[in-house]
């Protein structure tokens, strides 16, 4: 086995890089428990050296899990079922305007898939294709999150749960970014999904707080892209608190992935929250992933009363 492992940013508290993974590597259980170890301990695992094909990247994921299939179907990869396939195209997938700087790709902090009550364990990433500035992805820590909350607003927090939907537009959620975002061109994304976007995403609810159950840590369980209020509270003190912790989930010491070739990217979906910044707008960046399934078992449907 000629892979090495080392931290991924000296300080950073979260992470691994694991350089020079082969095909064959995966193939020994003691390299794939120390992967799935990697993967639970430290929430992001960046892989670097690697020969990264659709078909390596699909069997590397089923290390960590059955895959499923993406519920948007929109964005599944037409020669294979496990990939979606994310085109940042000004033509297609929208053009906006974040803070006045012409940009595609960009996406507010979010957990994947918090708008279904089922939320998939985790996700590998890799880049198609690039661009030549912005479209990196950024990673916070949600159980380092936890641990640097004041004490008493762990006390306030524990028990309460938030209700979420899908968003299909980065500017169109309340606690989604602090930047102004000014849609210049509709994707032809948000065209197809927003006519069922009631029917086919209703509202879901998720607590705030959860134990990691590998580990017993527990993690602030936050997506503010796609957050709509406290449950219960949807008044201006429960609107204060909950921009209060987005407010302290977005200072928390963050990771974000200048991508190169030949690169993949693992997280752990139930603890990392994530981001991509704004692209290059007249060029097309075109990114793959996988879902790796699971559920924590923690998440509902709501209906339209108990949403409100």
């Amino acid at each position: 086995m000629a892979y090495s492992v080392e931290a991924l940013h000296e300080g950073l508290g979260f992470g691994k890089q694991v350089i020079g993974l082969r095909r064959e590597d995966i193939d020994v259980e003691a390299v794939r428990a120390e992967l799935r170890d990697y993967w639970i301990r430290d929430g992001l695992v960046v892989f670097r050296g690697s020969e990264v094909t659709p078909a390596f990247q699909i069997e590397l994921s089923r290390v960590f899990g059955e895959l499923e299939i993406h519920p948007i179907r929109e964005l599944r990869s037409a020669e294979h079922d496990e990939l979606i396939t994310l085109v940042s195209d000004k033509q297609k997938e929208g053009l906006f305007a974040v803070d006045g700087v012409e940009s595609v790709a960009f996406l507010p902090w979010h957990s994947d898939l918090i708008f279904v009550d089922r939320i998939n364990h985790g996700g590998l990433l890799t880049a198609q294709r690039i661009s030549s500035w912005g479209g990196e992805t950024g990673f916070i820590d949600q159980v380092q999150a936890y641990e640097l909350l004041p004490d008493d607003l762990k006390a306030e927090i524990e028990g309460l749960e938030v209700v979420y939907q899908l968003c299909i537009n980065p500017g169109g959620s309340r606690y989604g970014t602090k930047s102004t975002v000014r849609t210049i061109i509709t994707s032809d994304f948000e065209k197809s999904v927003g006519p069922r976007l009631d029917s086919d995403f209703p509202p879901v609810v998720h607590p705030l707080v959860f134990i990691q159950p590998d580990t017993g840590r527990k993690v602030l369980n936050l997506s503010p892209f796609g957050a709509l209020h406290i449950l219960g509270r949807d008044d201006e003190a429960g609107h204060a608190l909950l921009r209060r912790l987005v407010d302290h989930l977005t200072a928390c010491p963050s990771y974000f992935h200048r991508w190169q070739p030949s690169e993949m990217l693992l997280w752990d979906n139930w603890r990392m929250a994530h981001c991509v910044t704004g692209a290059a707008p007249d060029e097309v960046r075109v990114m793959q992933r996988t879902t790796i399934m699971g559920d924590y078992g923690l998440g509902r449907r709501l209906d339209a009363r108990q949403a409100a």
